[in-house]
């Protein structure tokens, strides 16, 4: 490199250091996240949302619909159910024999199957929503963009406190507004409790290191209840304990015994929080897609297993954590075997830098551990929002390590080129590692923040379009069968969304199969429909080639029963005017064929009849087969 071409690189970095560095950033990066987030404010409400405002909302012809069908919780209306009820999708002691009798939820659905959260303060901003805006969604997703103001606003500070060099602090914030995962909890108002619970557990964070390092007496109380807060507004709120245990671990001298009585006051909260959750029956359990730690530790170990790659690695590299959903098993097999090898290589390139800088440790240390309660779920961009505390920490710092020049004016910065002078090879490797995060978590990331709001919408266009029934004018005395639903686990939000919108309610939905591959439907009478499956079973997916598609993210969806609860051949489930009998099942006990019995004959006016066509990705008007038929419908591929 000439000489003037070294003059100019140093001009550039001290023009970006300056930048960086300036106290005025946190200010300005908030504002900035106020601006990229505004797409959210036209997106009106998803799925849960619906079912939310049918709590938090207060009495309505939209509630008295719902409550017509037994579908609207007691209670619904008073801050104190608010509080308690808001986060309650499914509960076998509450709404789950009114949501499956009703057909919100499929016939396969566990009867211990629970989608149950305790989130207090998060609904608390819920019920305000719903007094102050009640008939306003824009207002109530500028609520959400503000959290996420305040969430950079914080980010911001604690990067300051914590890096001595301002414009690596400044740095790392800035790669944090660049997490594209951002945008989505401002976008789905029911998961702004992210958000809050984000906010609280940055704050637990900030305010133990005030106490520990400043000996801020306060902050030994306050610290605790910034925790409580956070897992009071969302459980990811235990990620901040990774943050705790790491800071006493890595950053703190002196005696063991002092370090862990310093956690002990964290560590009773989390334990007084789960014991008081476990009592009031809240969790999830039951199904395949969350795995309760206390009720399902050994679905949740495996869970942790198979997900832990794809959220490290993606916070390491930007590859989405989605394609752990959207992959056919063979695919995914093989890009976790991929991402596992990133997960320890990525620290292994790292390992002298950690080795010469103690803050860079923690934020490593911070950065795994918190990923362990997101793998309760599946795998998504907006799970990395804690990871990306720790990972962009660390990344921030071996960044500007390459450039200690140019950053050492504002503090202190280790110097990654004599931390890496020998072997040349792994001084060469850790250069291009350097490069890799540059490349990655700037401009690419840049433009994946500005095209979040776009691939979001087109997302959720792909989602919806599987919950357009038609206006279906006159079904108020009519159950509509859907043979083939592509994506089972929309139809818990559909009599919702159709009340709210004021479109017509039909008697109750009943679901036959899901839409996961090619099925045939035979009537072998004139009151019974046999559907089965074409390939193994009715909830696999063909496994051709290795491209990523849709179904395989509905499958996910719609585990309504997950693997220690399987079916048994001769098993009936009746509904009011249908039984299920199970006639064949799969490895996995999962239906393989399955006769419906209804109490009329299928051809009665009081029955409508729906297929999903794969070809036009629609629903169509569907006529049974004459009594001795058989007729086939396609699958996805």
């Amino acid at each position: 490199m000439s000489s003037a071409s070294r003059a100019v690189r140093a001009t550039v970095l001290t023009f970006v250091a300056r930048r960086l560095g300036s106290r005025y950033l946190p200010a300005v990066l908030a504002v900035a996240a106020i601006l990229v987030s505004l797409p959210a404010v036209g997106t009106g409400l998803l799925n849960d949302d619906y079912m939310q405002r049918a709590i938090a909302g207060g009495p309505s012809p939209f509630v008295e619909r719902l409550t017509a069908n037994g579908l609207a919780l007691d209670r619904s209306t008073a801050l104190g159910s608010v509080l308690t009820d808001l986060y309650i999708a499914v509960d076998p002691q509450r709404n789950l024999n009114a949501l499956r009798a009703y057909g919100a939820l499929p016939w396969w659905t566990y009867e211990g199957y629970r989608v149950a959260f305790f989130r207090p303060v998060a609904a608390l901003t819920h019920w305000l929503d719903h007094r102050l805006f009640p008939n306003s969604p824009s207002l109530m997703h500028v609520h959400s963009i503000l959290w996420f103001a305040a969430v950079v606003w914080l980010v911001a500070a604690l990067y300051r406190r914590f890096i001595d060099a301002a414009p690596v602090a400044g740095l790392a914030a800035l790669l944090f507004l660049l997490e594209d995962g951002s945008f989505f909890p401002t976008m789905w108002l029911a998961n702004r409790n992210l958000l809050i619970c984000l906010f609280f557990g940055i704050m637990a964070v900030v305010v133990h290191d005030r106490w520990r390092r400043d000996r801020w007496r306060p902050g030994a109380i306050l610290a605790p209840l910034c925790l409580l807060l956070s897992v009071l507004s969302a459980e990811a709120g235990i990620a901040t304990v990774a943050y705790l245990f790491a800071y006493e671990a890595v950053l703190m001298a002196g005696r063991w015994r002092s370090r862990v009585l310093a956690l002990t006051p964290a560590v009773a909260v989390v334990v007084l929080w789960r014991l008081v959750y476990n009592v009031l029956g809240y969790g999830a359990s039951g199904g395949g897609f969350y795995f309760d730690p206390v009720r399902e530790p050994v679905g949740y170990v495996l869970a942790c297993l198979q997900r832990a790659p794809f959220l490290l690695a993606g916070q390491w590299t930007t590859v989405p954590p989605e394609l752990y959903s959207f992959l056919p098993p063979t695919s995914r097999i093989a890009l976790w075997l991929v991402l596992s090898v990133l997960t320890v290589l990525i620290p292994l390139l790292l390992w002298r830098f950690l080795q010469s800088h103690r803050r860079s440790r923690f934020w490593l240390v911070g950065m795994v551990f918190a990923a362990v309660p997101f793998c309760a779920t599946l795998p998504m961009s907006r799970s990395l929002l804690f990871m990306a505390i720790g990972a962009f920490g660390l990344i921030s710092e071996f960044i500007a390590g390459w450039f200690a020049d140019t950053w050492d004016d504002c503090g202190r910065v280790t110097r990654v080129q004599a931390v890496y002078a020998r072997p040349a090879w792994l001084r060469g490797s850790a250069r291009n590692l350097c490069a890799v995060f540059v490349v990655v978590h700037l401009p690419l990331a840049a433009v994946g923040r500005v095209m979040a709001p776009r691939v979001a919408d087109r997302m959720q266009e792909r989602v919806a379009r599987t919950m357009d029934l038609g206006p279906l004018t006159g079904v108020e005395q009519q159950d509509l069968v859907v043979v083939n639903a592509p994506n089972p686990a929309s139809f818990l939000y559909e009599p919702y969304v159709r009340a709210y919108e004021e479109q017509t309610l039909p008697r109750g939905f009943r679901l036959l199969a899901p839409g996961f591959d090619e099925v045939e439907v035979a009537r072998p009478s004139a009151n019974v429909l046999i559907v089965r499956s074409v390939s193994q079973g009715l909830f696999d997916c063909q496994r051709q080639g290795a491209r990523a598609d849709f179904v395989y993210f509905f499958r996910y969806l719609s585990y309504f029963r997950g693997p220690g609860h399987p079916l048994n051949v001769g098993d009936r489930i009746g509904l009011d005017r249908m039984t299920a009998e199970v006639l064949a099942v799969d490895e996995a006990g999962l239906p393989q064929e399955v006769a419906f019995e209804f109490a009329v004959p299928l051809d009665d006016l009081s029955l409508k009849w729906l297929w999903w066509d794969w070809d036009k990705r629609r629903y169509r008007p569907f006529t049974p087969p004459p009594v001795g038929d058989t007729v086939t419908l396609v699958g996805p591929f």
